[in-house]
């Protein structure tokens, strides 16, 4: 109760500095001022324009200064990268570095949680021409993959489908392979990608949302 006193004084504080809070119900795809605190007693102030918070109600809140306060994630979307060989070094910006001609291999891991149910899950990546990928294990739904190009680059594409709630993984085998002449990758030095940022798209009603999750890049040198 004492917490709900506060958040209310701040928000009463703000209002009367001219600011404005609007809440996104992406049921109906509307915008609406934010006059008083929700039902879980939280208040949020997500930076210039709208953020990417969600609280319980799943409505965000935006206004014209940088701060936050409570919110209760709803949402949690991420994907790591676990180096499996030893001659994988990871750099403090969490980039990885590799010896030329050798072979290198990840574990790589993206995960999906949602505390409510959402509809129409599908996540995409793509993966550099120099590594092969392999599934490990699916917790949920199914996992199909497309080559393109002479490197046989790798398109994944994870169908959860709908009715989601709950958390899903999946896992996978990522190594440095052989190219057309038969060599070990990586034969030269440089940075590379080894998977492009994560896409998640989901709806919510009839609003359709979208989510990307960082890029991996490995760097490969002579020594």
């Amino acid at each position: 109760m004492k917490i709900k006193k506060i958040l209310l004084t701040v928000l009463v504080l703000f209002l009367t500095l001219g600011m404005k809070f609007y809440r996104y119900n992406p049921q109906t795809g509307q915008w609406v001022e934010l006059t008083e605190l929700n039902e879980y007693g939280s208040v949020e102030v997500a930076g210039e324009g709208t953020g990417g918070y969600c609280n319980k109600s799943v409505w965000d809140a935006g206004v014209s200064v940088k701060t936050t306060f409570e919110v209760p994630p709803e949402l949690s979307f991420t994907k790591t990268a676990e180096a499996v060989t030893s001659n994988i070094t990871t750099l403090p910006d969490g980039t990885f570095k590799v010896p030329n001609k050798q072979y290198a291999e990840w574990q790589v891991r993206i995960e999906l949680t949602s505390d409510s149910t959402i509809n129409s899950v599908i996540v995409t990546d793509n993966f550099g021409g120099e590594f092969g990928v392999e599934l490990i294990s699916v917790s949920r739904g199914s996992v199909d993959f497309e080559y393109q190009g002479e490197t046989h680059k790798v398109q994944l594409e994870w169908t959860i489908g709908d009715n989601f709630s709950g958390t899903a993984t999946l896992l996978l085998k990522v190594y440095t392979d052989k190219n057309s002449a038969g060599k070990q990758e990586f034969t030269s030095s440089g940075t590379h990608i080894l998977n492009s940022g994560s896409v998640l798209k989901y709806r919510v009603g009839n609003t359709q949302h979208s989510v990307t999750v960082p890029k991996i890049e490995v760097i490969s040198n002579g020594s």
